[in-house]
């Protein structure tokens, strides 16, 4: 069984009908062997932008597409998977917003654990921390069979931790991944669309269907017309 490690960062508020459109949820999952070299290569971006390597790399506070794109060709050369879960905030009608992330981190959680079946790998998870996440509420979630309306296999997550984004390199590296997105959605663009095209070979694929996977909207009645111009976008 091979182990791997496994990076979450958000994107967004989420707020029901209130704040941001979307709430991106988005993992990166990577070998165990290879955490230091991919770790190296978000030090190889922050000097290409001249950043001092103990700084954070945040995606909002970078400026100028040609960084941007820099950032992007890079995740291109890494031996990771990203997985993508979009909640459409405005088509949510029976759940509180302060049951959004734990509610349809689920959705996550049963998309990397099925990725592990198919690797047979068993993955430790690095989630960057927010105000109201428990490791505790999150681990008795995944043990004691809660989740029932998702097939989460908690036999293949070995470890969870709650860090701080700022002292996990590859937590900075799911953010531009996850803000990048959020971005390309908020502005529906073909300038912010190519973002996410440069690193479309990355994105979990299931039987060709990289909807459902790695960009997984919910609900799955959500009229999202910016996800299916990006789908369009990167299928041409």
């Amino acid at each position: 069984m091979i182990e791997y490690n496994c990076y979450i960062d958000e994107s967004g508020d989420e707020g029901i009908r209130k704040g941001s459109k979307y709430f991106i949820l988005t993992a990166i999952i990577l070998k165990k062997e290879d955490d230091l070299k991919i770790s190296n290569a978000v030090d190889r971006i922050k000097e290409n932008l001249e950043m001092d390597k103990k700084a954070q790399l945040h995606w909002k506070l970078l400026k100028g597409l040609p960084n941007k794109n820099m950032i992007m060709n890079i995740i291109n050369t890494l031996d990771i998977k990203i997985i993508n879960v979009i909640v459409d905030t405005k088509s949510i009608q029976f759940i509180p917003s302060n049951n959004i992330y734990n509610y349809f981190s689920g959705y996550l959680y049963e998309r990397i654990c099925r990725y592990m079946s198919e690797v047979n790998g068993i993955v430790n998870i690095n989630i960057s921390s927010r105000g109201n996440l428990s490791k505790e509420k999150l681990n008795t979630y995944l043990n004691n069979n809660n989740h029932k309306k998702f097939n989460i296999n908690s036999d293949a997550i070995k470890n969870i931790k709650i860090i701080p984004n700022e002292r996990k390199k590859l937590l900075q590296l799911a953010d531009c991944c996850c803000s990048a997105l959020f971005q390309a959605l908020k502005y529906n663009d073909k300038t912010h669309f190519e973002y996410i095209k440069k690193i479309k070979s990355k994105i979990y694929v299931v039987n060709n269907n990289i909807l459902s996977y790695g960009l997984k909207i919910v609900p799955s009645n959500s009229n999202t017309k910016e996800l299916i111009e990006l789908i369009n976008y990167l299928n041409n």
